[in-house]
Order: C-alpha cells, then sequence, then structure tokens
C-alpha cells in the first residue's frame, strides 16, 4: 500500500454532531502526522474529521492523522458545536453522572464510594510507600471533563491524570483534580475525556496502589453509566512525581483487562511503568502496546535529558515503544507536547 493510500484510509463512518460544507471546494496542501503532503480539495468537516477530494474520489481523514496546522485550519471551517443533550435513556433531562449534571467542555467533580475489595487490592501491594492520616480511601473526589461535542454512546479516548506527592509532607495539598487543567485543552481540541481522582479534600494518597483503586471505582461509575466507555481506550499522564505514578496507574488499569493505549512522563527520572510490570504483573504483551511519551527539559536540573535517556533506554529494554520531545525550558510541564503525546497515542 502507498503512503498516499495509507494517508487517504477510509475512516469508519460516524454520527457527527456539528458539520459544514465549504461553500466552494478549496485546493490546498494537506500534511499528515509523519510530514507527507498531498493536493486536495476541502469538501467538508466535522468534528472528527475532514472529507476532501482528489483525483476526481472523495476520502474521509481523521483529524487525529492530520497536522496540528492542518486540524487548526479544519476546526477553523466547522460551526460552533451544539450543546450537549440529554441521552437517549432519559429524554427529559440533564445527562448526569454521580449525581452530577455533565458539562461539555468544563471539568465537573463528584464523590463516589471506593468498594472495599479494591481499598484491600491496594492495602494489600502497598509497601515501602509512605501513607497520609488524612486521606480517606473510602471515597473517591472524581474530576471530569468531557470535550465540548460528546456523546457518551460513541467511542472516546481518556486521559487518567495524576500528580506529584511532592509538598504534602510539608502540608501542601497536590491534587490529581485541580491539576487536569494542564490536559484539558489539548482534550479540548483533540476530543479527548479527561479524568482524576483524589481522596475527599483534594488529598492525595501516598501509595501508587490506593491512587489505582480511586482511579478504578471512577472507571466503574463511568462504566455504569455509560457502558461503552468499558471499551474506551485508555492513557495515563503526569509530570515529575505525577508521571511516576501515571507508570504505576497504567500497570494496574491493564492488569484489570483495560486497553492503555499510551503513557505520558514529563520531567520523569524513573522507569515505573516496568516497575509496574514486576508488581502488578499485566499481560505484557498487552501492557506494553502502549506507546510511551517522554518529554523533558534542556534545562531540567531534576529530569533532566541525561536521565530521561536513562528511563528510555530502560522502557525500550521492556519492549515498549517510545518517543522523547525536548522543550527549551526547565522543570515545567510542557503543554505542547502533551497534545504530542495523545495525537501519537491514537494515530494507529
Amino acid at each position: 500500500m502507498s503512503p498516499t493510500t495509507r494517508f487517504l484510509t477510509i475512516a469508519a463512518l460516524v454520527a457527527v454532531s456539528s458539520f459544514v460544507s465549504a461553500q466552494q471546494p478549496e485546493q490546498r496542501t494537506w500534511t499528515d502526522v509523519t510530514g507527507r503532503k498531498i493536493q486536495a480539495q476541502f469538501m467538508n468537516a466535522d468534528a472528527e474529521k475532514v472529507t476532501v477530494k482528489m483525483d476526481g474520489k472523495e476520502f474521509a481523514i481523521p483529524l487525529a492523522k492530520l497536522s496540528a496546522e492542518d486540524e487548526a485550519w479544519v476546526k477553523s471551517q466547522v460551526m460552533p458545536a451544539a450543546p450537549v443533550t440529554a441521552p437517549a435513556s432519559d429524554p427529559g433531562g440533564p445527562m448526569q453522572i454521580g449525581g452530577v449534571e455533565v458539562k461539555a467542555n468544563q471539568r465537573i467533580e463528584f464523590e463516589i464510594p471506593v468498594p472495599e475489595s479494591m481499598r484491600e487490592r491496594g492495602d494489600k501491594l502497598t509497601t515501602g510507600f509512605e501513607e497520609y492520616a488524612d486521606a480517606d480511601m473510602t471515597k473517591a473526589l472524581v474530576g471530569l471533563f468531557v470535550p465540548p461535542v460528546f456523546d457518551p454512546a460513541k467511542t472516546w479516548p481518556v486521559m487518567i491524570v495524576s500528580v506529584t506527592n511532592s509538598g504534602r509532607d510539608k502540608g501542601r495539598d497536590p491534587s490529581s483534580v485541580k491539576s487536569m487543567g494542564g490536559y484539558m485543552d489539548a482534550a479540548r481540541e483533540l476530543g479527548w475525556v479527561v479524568l482524576a481522582a483524589d481522596c475527599p479534600g483534594y488529598k492525595t494518597p501516598g501509595s501508587p496502589f490506593n491512587r489505582s483503586a480511586l482511579v478504578e471505582a471512577a472507571l466503574e461509575v463511568l462504566g455504569t453509566q455509560w457502558p461503552g466507555s468499558k471499551e474506551w481506550p485508555l492513557a495515563t499522564g503526569g509530570f515529575s512525581g505525577g508521571a511516576k505514578y501515571s507508570g504505576w496507574i497504567a500497570g494496574w488499569v491493564s492488569e484489570r483487562g483495560r486497553k492503555v493505549a499510551g503513557i505520558f512522563m514529563g520531567g520523569c527520572n524513573e522507569d515505573t511503568v516496568t516497575s509496574a510490570i514486576k508488581s502488578l504483573k499485566p499481560d505484557k504483551k498487552a501492557f506494553t502496546s502502549a506507546k510511551v511519551f517522554l518529554s523533558t527539559g534542556k534545562t531540567d536540573n531534576i529530569a533532566g535529558p541525561d536521565d530521561t535517556a536513562k528511563v528510555m533506554d530502560s522502557l525500550k529494554s521492556s519492549g515498549f515503544e517510545v518517543r522523547e520531545s525536548i522543550h527549551d525550558g526547565g522543570h515545567t510541564l510542557e503543554r505542547a507536547h502533551v497534545a504530542e503525546a495523545m495525537k501519537w497515542f491514537m494515530a494507529q
């Protein structure tokens, strides 16, 4: 199959939430995420794909396969999305989850119980990690973001965000839920759901296994409310200590039978993904199909390029496909890399 044919693979037909037709077909150069280019006319677009015409034939191209510039151009041609409506099962009221109204394009928060079986599993695996007495593991405070055009009957990739514990022992309260904003811009543009879970009061537990139990409880609630979400692809992501936690959480949800499409690790100096294989024993073939994206600052004096190189070597030795991107800053989350990673995870 030629590169052009691969680039123009026709996407499966999906229901669309917003649609615009070009007044006059426009001939332009299109570039995909690998740099391949074609000349084709813009015909129309929706929130998930663009239709182009080349040599008299029309082709549908997923937006996720386009360069960032072309994707932004397409989105500028699409009219504002219609507001989210209630699901067919409840046409008379708003869409809800966890007793809270789901508002598209906004973060919502709700509390749910954490099943005893999940708490027990987390406690059983916890050894050598600092614990915090104020972390109430009987409940999870869940943060949820759904993109502007959201229909739970469709398939949506989910980014699970985790934050560092740095400062927790000094009275500061790092929160995974409050850290979702670093991922929501990319999710808004690319059509992702973002999820995070803390203990009540925005408290993080010390153990990565207890964190994983909170996440599993949140995913279970999504699956109860929206059964199709049990098949949605998952990615985990975090910065610094949060990146390390994202490796553990990825291993946990993979062992529980969920598809992990990718792991975003920003400013990370430790390969916890391989550690998760040893501790949690997920199906290795399934787990190593996840892509791992490492984001590194040139002037990062905590987890710089040399540290990242060691993490990359370890991940590759474990069988993972790894990509590294380096930005000019220091120990900071590079949001452009978040978007780059999310596009790469779903470009398959």
